[in-house]
């Protein structure tokens, strides 16, 4: 598996997650098409929003969770005692995520749910989710699944492209690759010593140099990144770029890689 099937996997059991456990709603009754009328000014921010929750679930959660014992009275004071030490920043959201939410997935994407335009969710998150400031939360939303510590967050997108330096024994190496980490590590250095001058591009590097195998004859190209895809080290990078820069080397179970943020 490719780095970058690896990124899709996550996306794709993220999507599937949310599709199981009822948080993207699926109407399937045809939409009749809206009437031709002027274009208004859309603002983004009453179109789409990005949504992080912490779940405290339940005995009675529907599904159930394996090993929940507390009662719905249990879960509900639960979640406002964490609200509380959200709210006084005792710690950040992902940490009181991965110690307290039941999500299943909370250890891949920190609660992270991802980016939903309106009738994308369930109408009991989707009208909360809306009505909150961006970094604001709610503690007292409730579905089935149990009590949701609601949280919207800034949406975030970038292009991202990526030069990996792997080696023996690294996660998906190639097949005969014999350099070990401490070649690959000399290797990136001078890469990145090659940004230093006017006579090369990134396109140029990642096709000399990338052990992607998928991304490597294409500009290194990873594509429209959002929050919880990508590992954690290189995610934390690529939002701190600004557009057409690049980063320093980053390690992952994968290798090294650079990255680089388009407009």
């Amino acid at each position: 598996m490719t780095a970058r099937r690896y990124l899709l996997l996550i996306f794709a059991t993220a999507v599937t997650s949310a599709l199981v456990f009822g948080l993207i709603r699926r109407d399937e009754t045809p939409v009749p098409p809206a009437a031709e009328t002027a274009a208004a000014p859309v603002d983004p921010a009453k179109e789409e929003a990005a949504a992080a929750h912490i779940l405290i679930a339940h005995v009675e959660s529907t599904p159930s969770i394996a090993g929940v014992t507390r009662t719905r009275l249990e879960a509900q004071d639960q979640a406002l005692r964490v609200a509380a030490a959200l709210q006084s920043k005792r710690a950040p959201f992902a940490d009181l995520a991965r110690q307290y939410s039941d999500d299943p997935n909370v250890e891949i994407n920190d609660g992270y749910l991802g980016i939903f335009k309106r009738g994308d969710l369930p109408l009991p998150l989707e009208v909360p989710l809306f009505e909150l400031a961006v970094g604001h939360f709610d503690a007292t939303v409730e579905t089935r699944r149990g009590f949701h510590l609601l949280m919207r967050q800034p949406v975030r997108r970038a292009v991202a492209r990526h030069i990996l330096i792997s080696w023996s024994g690294a996660r998906d190496a190639t097949a005969g690759l014999r350099r070990n980490r401490a070649q690959a590590e000399l290797l990136v250095d001078e890469v990145l010593a090659m940004f230093a001058t006017d006579e090369v591009d990134f396109c140029d590097l990642s096709s000399r140099f990338s052990d992607d195998p998928e991304s490597r004859f294409e500009c290194g190209l990873l594509g429209v990144i959002e929050p919880a895809v990508l590992p954690r080290p290189m995610e934390a990078e690529l939002f701190s770029l600004r557009p057409g820069e690049v980063s320093g080397k980053i390690e992952t179970e994968f290798g090294f890689h650079i990255l680089k943020r388009d407009d």
